[in-house]
């Protein structure tokens, strides 16, 4: 049997959607719930994210403005400009 190798929280984070949308390959997938099962905050914000999807449902292309999309990529941008 091989072991996978290990799932650090950073690359959680990063899977995380894929994971939610049922897109990761099969090895992906279990060391995601591997890292899950021994990590408590990364099982919390897992379940923050799926709260957050029940109470607002899903988000459609067309509902999201021209100005709103402005506006999500001022945020990521300055988001990803803090993180580097």
């Amino acid at each position: 049997m091989t072991t996978l190798p290990e799932m650090p929280c950073a690359e959680f984070v990063e899977r995380v959607t894929d994971h939610l949308e049922g897109a990761l390959s099969i090895e992906d997938e279990q060391r995601l719930q591997d890292h899950l099962a021994a990590c408590a905050k990364c099982a919390h914000y897992l379940q923050q994210l799926r709260d957050t999807l029940e109470l607002t449902g899903e988000l459609r292309e067309d509902d999201v403005t021209p100005e709103m999309r402005g506006e999500l990529r001022d945020v990521f941008a300055r988001w990803r400009a803090e993180r580097s």
